[in-house]
């Protein structure tokens, strides 16, 4: 257990560390949000009550696409460095692997919102700092690093892995999505915590399921 712990580690490690040393896909996914959020910031009246209600909206298709760039990215690295196969070879079980890439996806577009979030609170003049909203933000990132792990890694072969992932992606987020922008309403509109609970439910079982399934299919995944 320790060492599969430990394994995890360092598969998450040597991805953030290869992701932090180009330092082009950190700046492309916080770069794409914060250009989208720009946009609808001068698109709609800030200080309207129809700008407080789509603002979850702005922000989760904002981070959603921005991490579409950001995980595909990350696994054209591998692809061109061949650091995948090396890693196969390695008397891994596909699981470890396959946890120790999504964590390291979490880890990225975690700190790629911390980038993300201050530019949004400052347009839209909503307050982030919360326990709800971080509570929020986490258990999104979480959905959207095992979704988009177990996607990238299945189309990392593919010819048209650009055009695949989001195809396959986006429509396996919506209910993360939609949760998510109910939640984060519900926040900037001070709601009580029994209200953004049922969310936070629906959020968690639905990450349960698709990483259950991703460990599962784990060995297909890698070894095809």
């Amino acid at each position: 257990m320790k060492n599969s712990l430990i394994t995890i580690f360092n598969i998450a490690k040597k991805d953030l560390l290869i992701e932090f040393r180009n330092k082009d896909v950190i700046l492309s996914i916080s770069g794409f949000a914060t250009i989208i959020i720009f946009i609808f910031s001068f698109a709609f009246d800030v200080g309207s009550s129809f700008s407080s209600s789509t603002a979850g909206g702005i922000l989760w298709s904002s981070i959603s696409f921005a991490s579409i760039i950001g995980i595909n990215r990350s696994f054209m690295i591998e692809n061109e460095n061949n650091t995948l196969e090396g890693l196969l070879m390695a008397p891994i079980s596909r699981d470890i692997i396959y946890l120790g890439k999504m964590i390291g996806n979490f880890i990225f577009i975690t700190i790629s919102e911390i980038v993300i979030l201050p530019i949004f609170a400052i347009l839209f003049n909503f307050s982030i700092l919360s326990f709800e909203f971080i509570t929020c933000c986490l258990l999104a990132n979480i959905g959207l690093s095992v979704i988009g792990t177990l996607f990238a890694s299945l189309s990392i072969k593919v010819r048209a892995r650009e055009v695949l992932l989001p195809m396959l992606f986006l429509p396996c987020i919506i209910p993360i999505l939609f949760a998510s922008i109910e939640a984060t309403s519900l926040i900037f509109e001070q709601k009580s915590w029994g209200e953004l609970f049922t969310w936070f439910q629906i959020t968690i079982a639905f990450n349960l399921i698709f990483l259950i399934f991703s460990l599962f299919i784990s060995n297909t995944i890698y070894d095809e």
